[in-house]
């Protein structure tokens, strides 16, 4: 019927459910050939309709862009309390079950990457019923404002692309092309690097993806950006069309100006079809002839005559930036290629791997640190791929992530087999190797005996070597041999009194026997050396908690300390006054999740949901719900490695109330580390730590309830003398255990565990 047709929710003009699948012909080709800018919010609604100011768990503070699905606006996640971007879809789209399904489609695409130069995806649903997803803010600029000052430096704009090509090859190597790279969609973060967003238009080309989501006859890219076979129509989104865009991404980032420009959307998709670009040369006089090889390879009319992968484009660039010749030039251009300074890249990987380094000393095993710090390491291997011992320390980080379980797979064993090659293969040092391959025994095929016996022959080779001889104490820990152990980090100490490493292994072994006076002696002497390490300062804390089990004393000492990036120092806060039951002080200083994703997320949510349930905050529960839907499929392949993870899940599953599930679990993850004869795990995974606010099969029964109080003092009174299982304090501090109190073998276990336990 006339004045029946719905209206744009945009521009108000009249929609027609047979033009362009019910899209506003005017807004969908204003979103094409540019982007629109931000509208403000104003009479208190949405641009897709909604209330203004709140969405369920999200207050909406402002609009940041718009595209042909939905409105970004900034936002604050009230539960969590942290800022993010929210993509809401048009309400007039998200009527139609297609539009909506692409919509979800595009975060659902997003989320499977998990990578440095990808921006994270949190979370997706409806809001009133308008699908929406969040994911990362990037506070910084794009590439769009950049060029907003004119052409970018031939060097500078190769960096830039060199890394989004690494973020598009690692979206190709998982079935995504993304279709749609313009500068817009490339995101600069406060120190100026990229990072790939807009997944809107991406097609996923994995054997499960749902085929014909693209309606036929559907212009899909952006013209200025896109490749010819999209121009003509092709919509099947072969990897070929992200090499084009790379390309084009790259002329307009040194020359200021796009490929094609002409005054209708018809002559542009012509131009792109039937005419080469410009040569870049033309419009800067002084480029340097490889970066315009480079760009006129990406932008070949002919698929097949583009650079084969985005893969290659990165490692073309890379050359590019080192002073090496193009292949895009072909052969025989040796000495008359451009050179830039050599030194400027590679130095800059060195500084990334030193940077690696120092956090990995200084942080050790964290799980956030380690994904810091890996990719830090791939930051700088992107610089300089034959920087050997970035590839040795990158095989330590993946074997970290594989023996703690943060990452328990069989291909992270993989990669760190394949660094380890890689620095083989470029002549790392006799001794570094040496060690490494000692570390993939040890934490890869979990063989103590061989690692030892490789740590040993590491140690006749080089007596006086601080590493090795404290690799090999590490193996003896892991075994039991507390007195070797503990002479070994004494003795690699006194070689090299200020690593931070050394030291802090040696006092937490300190710490597993219980000389709580001895530990707290050398982190505070590393304190010293290391005045600006939260996580230093923090163990300093805790330790003399442990000594002296006084709460009150513990939380002024966090709270006399400067806050930290991290959150290490207010995650403990937190924890502890929500053990002394200050809700509102706990809930004040509670930190936002920094983790992305797998254990790293859920250990964050697992702490928000104990603090927020011993406050009696409701919001506890879906918060460690959702933990336990990160950690799920992270233990569905049971090994020694998933242990960790397992006992993490045990416990939510006894806070929400799961106790069969919850007791299997962590008797299945103390089983997998006391099997495989891991003493420190093992006692860990069986007892109750305070020190490292691990969960532990004690805390889960003491969770379950009553019916499990004869089971958790028979296993009270297995490990309270075992070394690495027990810090009386936390016993007596934790509310978990508050209901077991009361029993008379409760205070008559703790009596015995006075003093250090005997090392043997």
């Amino acid at each position: 019927m006339p004045g029946s047709a719905p209206n744009c929710p945009t521009c108000h003009a009249p929609l027609d459910g047979r033009v362009l699948g019910g899209l506003c012909p005017r807004c969908v080709s204003g979103w094409m050939l540019a982007d629109s800018p931000p509208v403000p919010l104003r009479d208190g609604v949405t641009s897709s309709g909604l209330p203004l100011s709140r969405l369920g768990d999200y207050e909406l503070l402002g609009e940041i862009g718009r595209g042909g699905m939905g409105v970004v606006y900034r936002a604050h996640q009230s539960s969590l309390d942290r800022m993010v971007a929210l993509k809401l879809m048009h309400r007039a789209l998200s009527e139609d079950r297609a539009h909506a399904a692409r919509f979800l489609s595009e975060a659902r695409m997003a989320a499977s990457l998990r990578h440095p130069g990808i921006v994270a995806i949190y979370d997706l649903g409806r809001l009133d019923d308008v699908p929406f997803f969040t994911m990362e803010l990037v506070d910084g600029s794009s590439l769009e404002g950049l060029l907003a000052d004119g052409p970018v430096a031939p060097a500078r704009a190769a960096e830039l692309v060199m890394i989004v090509a690494q973020s598009v090859a690692h979206a190709h190597e998982h079935g995504v092309v993304h279709r749609d790279l313009k500068p817009s969609n490339v995101l600069l973060d406060l120190d100026g690097r990229p990072k790939l967003a807009d997944f809107g238009l991406a097609k996923d080309l994995t054997a499960h993806a749902s085929r014909g989501a693209t309606q036929p006859g559907f212009l899909i890219g952006t013209p200025a950006h896109m490749a010819p076979e999209q121009a003509a129509g092709d919509t099947s989104g072969q990897p070929a069309v992200d090499i084009y865009g790379l390309g084009a991404l790259l002329y307009h980032l040194i020359t200021g100006c796009v490929p094609h420009n002409a005054p209708t959307l018809d002559a542009v998709l012509r131009q792109i079809v039937e005419e080469t670009p410009l040569a870049p040369r033309a419009l800067v006089a002084d480029l340097p002839p490889p970066i315009e090889a480079i760009v006129m390879r990406c932008l070949e009319k002919r698929p097949a005559s583009r650079y084969a992968s985005a893969r290659e484009v990165a490692e073309e660039l890379e050359r590019f930036l080192s002073g090496q010749p193009v292949r895009a030039m072909g052969d025989g251009v040796g000495t008359a290629t451009f050179f830039l300074d050599a030194a400027s890249p590679r130095l800059r990987a060195y500084d990334l791997f030193l940077q690696a380094q120092r956090q990995h000393d200084d942080r050790g095993l964290v799980s956030d640190s380690l994904a810091e710090v890996e990719s830090r390491l791939s930051d700088a291997l992107r610089l300089d791929p034959r920087l050997a011992r970035a590839h040795l320390l990158l095989c330590e980080i993946h074997l970290a992530h594989y023996f703690v379980g943060y990452d328990p797979s069989a291909a992270r064993l993989r990669k760190a087999e394949a660094s380890l090659a890689a620095a083989e293969t470029l002549g790392a040092e006799a001794t570094e190797l040496m060690r490494m391959r000692g570390f993939f025994l040890y934490w890869g095929r979990r063989d103590n005996a061989a690692a030892a016996r490789a740590f040993e022959h590491a140690v006749r080779a080089m007596p006086n070597s601080a590493d090795a001889i404290y690799n090999l104490a590490l193996v003896h820990r892991r075994a039991g041999r507390w007195a070797r152990a503990l002479a070994g980090f004494a003795r690699a100490q006194e070689l090299d009194a200020r690593n931070p490493r050394i030291a802090r292994e040696r006092a937490y072994t300190l710490e597993m026997i219980r000389d709580y006076p001895a530990a707290l002696q050398v982190f505070r002497l590393q304190q010293v050396l290391s005045p600006a390490d939260p996580a230093l300062h923090a163990l300093v804390v805790v330790t003399q908690l442990c000594l002296d089990g006084d709460l009150g004393r513990a939380i002024a000492g966090f709270t006399a300390l400067p806050a930290d990036a991290d959150g290490i120092l207010a995650k403990w806060l937190a924890l502890l006054q929500a053990w002394r039951g200050a809700g509102v002080e706990a809930l004040a200083v509670l930190p936002p999740l920094l983790a992305r994703g797998g254990v790293g997320l859920a250990e964050e949510l697992w702490l928000q949901a104990r603090v927020r349930q011993l406050v009696g905050d409701p919001s506890w529960r879906p918060l460690a719900e959702r933990a336990c839907g990160v950690l799920r499929p992270e233990v569905t392949v049971e090994h020694a490695g998933a242990a960790v993870p397992l006992m993490l899940l045990a416990t939510l599953e006894a806070m929400l109330g799961d106790t069969a599930a919850a007791v299997a679990h962590a008797d299945r993850a103390v089983e997998l580390r006391v099997g495989s004869g891991d003493a420190v795990l093992g006692g860990v995974l069986a007892g109750a730590r305070l020190i490292r606010r691990e969960p532990g099969r004690l805390q889960v029964l003491a969770l379950a309830g009553p019916d499990y109080r004869e089971r958790f003092f028979a296993e009270l009174a297995k490990v309270i003398n075992l070394p690495s299982a027990v810090d009386p304090a936390m016993l007596r501090l934790d509310p978990a255990f508050a209901p077991l109190r009361d029993d008379p073998r409760f205070g008559a276990l703790l009596a015995t565990a006075q003093g250090p336990i005997a090392a043997t």
